[in-house]
C-alpha cells in the first residue's frame, strides 16, 4: 500500500515539468516503475491500483501445507500474485519501454544483488523481474532461474542509490517509504505473519540508513512520504496515499535545495507548493527524556550529537549535513530526539 506514494512522486514530476532517463525500482517500486517506464499515465495507475484487494495477491498455499507441511516455500501462493502482475503490467519485454528500467533482486544460493534489465540480464520477461523484486521471503516463492531462486530485492538494496550512480545521472531523485520513527509507528501485531513484515521493515530502516551514509551526495535528492502509519494492505484509499507522494514530491523539488539543480523557478509560479527552503533538519533532545545512553552520537554520520556527561547535547541545532536518515531519533530508546523541517 505504501508504494502508492511512488505514483503521487510521479504525478508531482509531471506537475513541474520535470522529466527523467531512467527508473531504478526495487521491490513494490518495481510495480511501480514498470508501469510508468512502460509508458503508463499516472491517472491510469492510479486507476489501475485503486482497484487493488488483498485478496488478489494472497491466497494460503493449502495444499503444499497439507502435503509438506513447514517444509512448503512459502505461506501464500505465488501464482496467484504472477497472475495479477500479468494484469497490471504492460505486455512489452525491457528493450521496449519508454525509457530505461532496471530493478533488483537477490539471489538465495549466493546472496548477490542482480539488477534485471542489465547487459545478460535484460531477457527476462517484465512479470518475472517484478515478481522476483517483489516476493518477500516466506510470503511468496522465490522465482527460479537457471537453477538460482531470487527473492525481494529489499532484502539487501531498499533505495538502490548506489546502482543508479553506475548510470552516470546529473541527479537522482531517492523515494524512501522505509517507515520511521519520527513518523506514527505502524501497528504491530503479535503473529507470524507480522512478524516477519515488521521484521523486513526494520532490516530495511537500517539498510536505508546505512546507504544514504555512504552513498547519498549532492546530486541525490531524498524524498520520503510519510505513509509509515498504514498498514501493507489496507487499499480502501489509494487517492490518498498517492496525495502524501505527491504532496512530498513537490515540497521537497519546490525547496531552494532542490531548484537550483531541476528548473527555474520562474515555472513553479501558480503552484499550491511554492518554493520554501528546505537545506537543513532541526534537531532538538527532550534533556527530562534523555538518559545519557550515547546511542544518537554513535549512530549519527554527521557529529551532531555530544555526549560529554550526563545528557546528551546538540551540536547542529541545523543540521545542514543531515542525511535524513532518522537514524538518530529511531535508535533513541526514550525518544527524547525530535527532528524538524523534513
Amino acid at each position: 500500500m505504501r508504494g502508492m506514494a511512488h505514483i503521487g512522486v510521479l504525478r508531482a514530476l509531471e506537475r513541474l515539468g520535470i522529466g527523467y532517463d531512467a527508473v531504478v525500482g526495487t521491490s513494490i517500486g518495481s510495480l511501480v516503475g514498470a508501469m510508468a517506464a512502460g509508458g503508463l499515465s499516472t491517472d491510469e495507475m492510479e486507476t489501475i491500483v485503486s482497484s487493488l484487494e488483498k485478496e488478489d495477491y494472497f491466497r494460503l498455499n493449502f495444499v503444499k501445507f497439507l502435503l509438506k507441511g513447514v517444509r512448503a516455500s512459502s505461506i501464500y501462493r505465488g501464482d496467484t500474485f504472477r497472475e495479477r502482475l500479468r494484469e497490471l503490467l504492460p505486455p512489452i519485454g525491457f528493450e521496449e519501454m519508454r525509457v530505461p528500467f532496471f530493478c533488483n533482486a537477490v539471489c538465495l544460493e549466493s546472496g548477490g544483488q542482480v539488477f534485471w534489465g542489465t547487459p545478460g540480464l535484460e531477457d527476462i520477461s517484465l512479470i518475472d523481474a517484478v515478481y522476483s523484486s517483489c516476493c518477500l521471503p516466506g510470503i511468496f516463492e522465490p522465482y527460479e532461474r537457471d537453477g538460482h531462486h531470487y527473492m525481494d530485492g529489499g532484502i539487501i538494496d531498499p533505495l538502490p542509490i548506489r546502482f543508479a550512480q553506475t548510470l552516470r545521472p546529473d541527479l537522482i531523485l531517492a523515494v524512501d517509504l522505509t517507515t520511521k520513527a519520527t513518523f506514527k509507528a505502524p501497528n504491530y501485531k503479535d503473529r507470524v505473519v507480522s512478524t516477519l513484515y515488521r521484521s523486513f521493515d526494520i532490516a530495511e530502516e537500517v539498510l536505508v540508513e546505512n546507504h544514504l551514509h555512504a552513498y547519498a551526495d549532492r546530486r541525490c535528492v531524498l524524498i520520503q512520504p510519510k505513509v509509515a502509519h498504514l498498514s501493507r494492505f489496507d487499499f480502501r484509499d489509494v487517492a490518498e496515499v498517492v496525495r502524501l507522494g505527491e504532496d512530498a514530491a513537490c515540497r521537497v523539488l519546490t525547496s531552494h535545495s532542490a531548484t537550483r539543480y531541476l528548473v527555474d523557478g520562474s515555472e513553479l509560479d501558480g503552484l499550491s507548493c511554492p518554493v520554501t527552503p528546505r537545506d537543513y533538519v532541526s534537531i532538538r533532545v527532550d534533556p527530562t527524556l534523555c538518559i545519557g545512553c550515547g546511542n544518537c552520537e554513535m549512530v549519527c554520520a554527521t557529529e551532531a550529537f555530544w555526549l560529554h556527561g550526563e545528557k546528551a547535547d546538540v551540536r547542529k541545532f541545523s543540521n545542514y549535513e543531515c542525511t535524513r536518515d532518522h537514524a538518530c531519533a529511531r535508535n533513541c530508546p526514550t525518544s527524547a530526539i525530535q527532528l524538524g523541517n523534513l
